[in-house]
């Protein structure tokens, strides 16, 4: 027994021993006639050491590499797999199996023509090295390409900005240097009806040909053809299609568009409108480039709302829109008449905090009878900018009725989606009434609506519907009844600044307005409104009288008043030997000196004025 366990003892040593002395993971042990013999059970393989060897220092772009080694110095197995990667662009066989520790790589291309290293990896054991740095020149010529585009639009006789032509080899790379580095790159057009000016020809630099005034003279879609005059044997390459198109503005653009979100009654993030031709090419310099851009829309704007355009690009920076929902932007030249432009839509945020209560229909303007129940009308809650408070603060608030005469029926409602309804007001007693709109469930500003209770007038019409730019219109009315007082009020139409001072219609452009009179309550009368009536405010001359005496066979200088007088007319009359000449304009009277000869019928005559653009006015005069 002991001698037994004095040779287990011995042979655990000796294992041990065995251990430390070869470094193996671990020992078996076989008594074979009284001896010990070992055997090593394999460790796993540790990670690969990597070295290069045989690596070129040069090569040519798409041409394989002369054959290399990648060995496995320690690690890793035998027939471990190794890859080839680089920051380069890199083709052909890039994996390969070692054999004895050595991976042989005959066939790696690297396409990119400058200063490249390779890193090696061992794919089954893990573990990289990188190679000593290898400097690989272009291949040979064997294509040229636009490596600056033409331009697709373009102005007749205005160089295209500028593009360029490389000569390159096959995997792209420019030829910087030796064969086609200098080669001279031709620009044509085999396009119908296009010609071109300008230098067509340019010696490359560094395999770069760059062209800086070419222009395109007649033509409307036109291609480029570029051809390499030293070596005919590379293909040519032809550019896509530009648009050309006349210096004359046509269309205006949202360059760039408003921005797709925004708050309702805050200034939009910035934005521009472009004066284009139309192709789409903005008018940087003469005719359209300064034009005045104004902006409209279906919704409730505010802000800055017209820009002088810089360079032909009217920059939009405090332009708001005050309404809640989906909204766009038409864009208009006020300077001329082009092509608008209509945004893509700005979804708006729902309204800001409440402000306000809105009758937002109307209660009725008059009724003939108390005791009769107003038709229908409805009071909001609004934002500052007129939305309704259709959900949270303000949706629900209770909304009451108050007037300068008794009341009967309902005269509180809670709103519903921020509207709130009444249907069942009454008058007790006649008169001119004024309706008081109240949140009482939180300040705001109140709103007020009056209503006459009597009989009702004759139809109240507006009876002026013509005047002229540069002359108020007075106004009048027919109809109505009773002795109130008319006033008038006013909206734009197509013109702009249409304004009431007193009963006088002015505004700042041709083209229409909006307007309504409205004939004051007095007993036994409830008010009248007319109907909207549409006012055109013309920018014709118009000439209104003579001033000064016209006799016959002699030479006088009379004075003619009007309104939109430009340049000097010529001047006819329905009466033998008449002739004239103006001598002066303002605007508003034109000096003429009249010259009647011979034996004409004296009395009332009419003068005829035709202006440069072809506009006449006609003024009756007496002849003495």
């Amino acid at each position: 027994m002991r001698s037994e366990m004095g040779r287990n003892t011995s042979s655990r040593s000796f294992r041990s021993t065995l251990r430390s002395v070869i470094g193996i993971g671990a020992v078996s042990a076989l008594l074979i006639g009284g001896a010990a013999v070992l055997a090593a059970s394999p460790a796993s393989a540790a990670t690969a050491t990597l070295s290069f060897s045989g690596v070129p220092g040069t090569g040519t772009a798409g041409v394989a590499l002369t054959s290399f080694d990648v060995n496995i110095t320690a690690g890793g197995t035998a027939t471990d797999s190794i890859t080839i990667s680089s920051t380069c662009n890199l083709g052909g066989t890039l994996t390969e199996v070692a054999s004895s520790s050595t991976a042989t790589f005959p066939n790696v291309i690297i396409n990119s023509a400058t200063s490249c290293t390779l890193t090696a990896t061992d794919t089954t054991s893990g573990g990289t090295t990188t190679s000593g740095s290898i400097t690989v020149s272009s291949g040979p010529e064997a294509k040229i390409v636009y490596t600056t585009v033409p331009p697709t639009k373009a102005t007749f006789s205005v160089a295209l900005t500028s593009f360029s032509v490389s000569v390159e080899d096959a995997s792209g790379n420019v030829k910087t240097s030796g064969a086609g580095a200098t080669d001279t790159i031709v620009i044509s057009t085999a396009t119908a009806g296009c010609a071109l000016g300008g230098t067509l020809s340019e010696v490359a630099a560094a395999g770069v040909a760059t062209f800086t005034t070419v222009d395109i003279t007649t033509g409307t879609n036109c291609t480029l053809t570029a051809t390499d005059s030293t070596d005919g044997s590379l293909p040519a390459i032809v550019s896509a299609a530009i648009s050309v198109a006349t210096t004359t503005p046509t269309l205006v653009a949202f360059t760039p568009e408003p921005p797709a979100t925004a708050a309702a009654g805050t200034a939009l993030t910035t934005f521009a409108v472009s004066v284009e031709e139309s192709n789409g090419v903005v008018i940087t310099s003469g005719i359209g480039a300064t034009d005045t851009v104004s902006l409209t829309s279906a919704c409730k704007l505010g802000g800055t709302l017209s820009a002088a355009a810089l360079a032909g690009v009217a920059t939009f920076s405090a332009a708001t829109i005050d309404s809640a929902g989906s909204c766009t932007l038409i864009a208009t030249d006020s300077t001329r008449a082009l092509t608008t432009a209509t945004s893509t839509p700005a979804t708006v945020v729902t309204a800001g905090a409440a402000t306000q209560v809105v009758f937002t229909v109307k209660p009725p303007a008059s009724v003939t009878t108390t005791g009769t129940a107003l038709t229908s009308f409805a009071v909001s809650v609004e934002d500052a900018f007129g939305n309704v408070e259709a959900t949270g603060t303000g949706a629900t608030d209770i909304v009451t009725i108050s007037s300068t005469c008794t009341l009967g029926g309902t005269a509180s409602a809670s709103a519903v989606a921020g509207v709130a309804t009444f249907t069942a007001l009454t008058f007790t007693e006649t008169g001119s009434c004024v309706l008081t709109a109240t949140d009482t469930t939180r300040t705001l500003t109140t709103a007020t609506a009056t209503i006459a209770v009597g009989q009702p007038q004759a139809t109240l019409s507006i009876t002026t519907k013509l005047g002229y730019r540069d002359s108020p219109l007075t106004l009048a009315t027919s109809g109505g009844s009773g002795t109130g007082a008319v006033t008038y009020s006013v909206v734009n139409g197509t013109a702009t600044g249409c304004l009431i001072t007193g009963n006088a219609l002015s505004a700042t452009s041709a083209g229409t307005c909006i307007v309504t009179a409205a004939k004051a309550a007095a007993t036994p009368y409830a008010p009248a409104i007319s109907a909207a009536t549409t006012v055109t405010i013309s920018s014709a001359p118009k000439a209104i009288r003579v001033v000064g005496q016209v006799w016959n066979a002699q030479t006088r200088t009379v004075t003619i008043t009007g309104y939109n007088f430009y340049g000097r007319p010529t001047i006819k009359s329905n009466v033998a030997g008449f002739s004239v000449k103006v001598t002066h304009d303002t605007g508003k009277t034109l000096t003429v000196i009249v010259k009647v000869t011979g034996a004409s019928k004296v009395g009332v005559h009419v003068m005829t004025l035709t202006f440069a653009n072809g506009d006449k006015t006609s003024v009756k005069y007496s002849l003495h």
